[in-house]
């Protein structure tokens, strides 16, 4: 089964719509200073643009440190 066609999507296209919902979603939630939407919103387009970039090397990363601090460890 072909793939690519999704691949380049995802590494392209894909990342153009998360980034204009994104932008649309901050600036819809600046108006009333909600700050706390701001910030989940940035949080959630980082993880999303990671996970189609990386794998999720990052956030697997993050969340492997955030277990660690209770004791956690992933082999």
């Amino acid at each position: 089964m072909n793939t690519t066609n999704l691949d380049t999507f995802l590494k392209g296209g894909f990342l153009t719509i998360v980034t204009f919902g994104a932008c649309f979603m901050i600036l819809k939630h600046w108006k009333g200073a909600e700050w706390l939407k701001i910030g989940s919103t940035i949080f959630i387009a980082l993880i999303l643009n990671d996970l189609v970039n990386n794998q999720g090397a990052a956030v697997f990363g993050a969340v492997k440190w955030f277990a660690g601090l209770f004791g956690i460890n992933f082999k």
